[in-house]
């Protein structure tokens, strides 16, 4: 501070005390323009001195910017879309961006609320995991003109950049895995039907389940909450001749599956398997340990910043399509004994393998997350 206890630096005085004009800190501030090292480094003193920070109100006025990006999910409780946000937080902050996060509790009529929400703080751009598979588009919609990027859901969506893991090779591995493990009567909880992810682990499943010559193929629709999953897992854990394994699409239907087994008073895997989809940390408290289905949220966020930075810069570019699908890594915690025990291992395995070719993802295109580009 400078000139009393309640007035703030400017950057007059910071390039001053730097030496320097003002647009020189103006260019390292915002990085629009290369700044010799020893000036650049003059500037940095001169602005730790000071304290000075920045009014970015007046930036944006100036420039036409908020340096703010919109990040709209589903459910923030969600360890995937909570890990998501952490990656693209991540990504922000190295770019001299802030984001504004907002839930759209998976219900439509909020999502649309959060983005004008967004949109009236002039963001510069939106990033979105649509609580459904359609997204308002109209001339007229608040979103119209907004650089954007939908990621997970809604990627069959047109006239947007979008992102997504390869969701039906993810469950046909994990399903051949099971199949390899002896299992035939493998119930599937999926969560809504409609949402393209969903039917593409659904097909993906199926697709196992017909190459092995396993006709008790069994889809059970749960709903988008943990205790919808729960309450439909159940109901087939109860009949007869229940499943031997269950494979859960989503984190809130392996935690439903997790709850149903328990209230069942089963034991996995000597009872019945599980096999998740999405790793998440409250995992570890089970014994033995659940092994998951593990989403590539790196190389997500990644593909996510780098199109919607693109975006940012260019609007006008006709549609396309790039890249093509990585396949997800697994992943797994080891066992305590018996089957999940060689389950463990198994998908250890395989995750090494797939998280090799997840790393070398960003260097090759077709390698990399799929992804839909303007």
């Amino acid at each position: 501070m400078v000139g009393g206890a309640n007035k703030a630096a400017t950057i007059r005085e910071v390039a001053a005390l730097a030496g320097v004009a003002p647009g020189t800190v103006s260019n390292v501030l915002t990085g629009k323009k290369l700044v010799a090292e020893p000036l650049r480094k003059a500037v940095l003193d001169a602005i730790a001195q000071l304290d000075y920070r920045p009014n970015h109100l007046a930036s944006s006025l100036r420039f036409g910017r908020t340096k703010s990006i919109g990040i709209v999910v589903p459910d923030m409780t969600n360890p995937f879309f909570s890990g998501l946000v952490r990656e693209l937080e991540l990504k922000a902050a190295k770019s001299g961006f802030q984001i504004l996060l907002m839930s759209s509790y998976e219900e439509a009529a909020e999502e649309r609320e959060r983005i004008r929400a967004l949109v009236s703080r002039q963001v510069d751009g939106l990033i979105i995991s649509p609580s459904r598979d359609s997204i308002e588009t109209s001339p007229h919609s608040a979103i119209s003109g907004i650089p954007t990027v939908l990621v997970d859901r809604a990627f069959a969506v047109e006239g947007f950049d979008t992102v997504s893991a390869d969701n039906e090779q993810a469950t046909l591995m994990g399903a051949r895995h099971l199949i390899e493990l002896g299992h035939k009567r493998i119930t599937f909880l999926a969560t809504a039907p409609g949402l393209a992810n969903m039917e593409e682990r659904v097909s993906g499943y199926r697709k196992a389940m017909q190459d092995a010559g396993v006709s008790d193929a069994n889809v059970v629709y749960g709903g988008l909450s943990i205790e919808s999953c729960r309450s439909a897992i159940e109901q087939e854990l109860r009949r007869a001749g229940r499943p031997t394994a269950v494979f859960a699409s989503a984190y809130v239907a392996t935690l439903g599956a997790a709850k149903a087994i328990r209230a069942l008073d089963l034991a996995f895997p000597q009872d019945v398997s599980l096999l998740g989809f999405d790793d998440s940390d409250w995992m570890t408290v089970l014994r033995p340990y659940v092994s998951t289905i593990e989403q590539p949220l790196d190389e997500l966020g990644h593909a996510c910043w780098e199109l919607l930075q693109r975006r940012m810069k260019k609007m006008d570019v006709p549609p396309s399509t790039g890249g093509s699908p990585a396949p997800c890594a697994q992943g797994s915690r080891p066992a305590a004994s018996g089957e999940n025990r060689g389950h463990a291992r198994a998908l250890k395995s395989e995750r090494t393998r797939k998280r090799h070719t997840c790393e070398c993802a960003t260097a090759r295109a077709d390698r990399s997350p799929r992804r839909t580009h303007l």
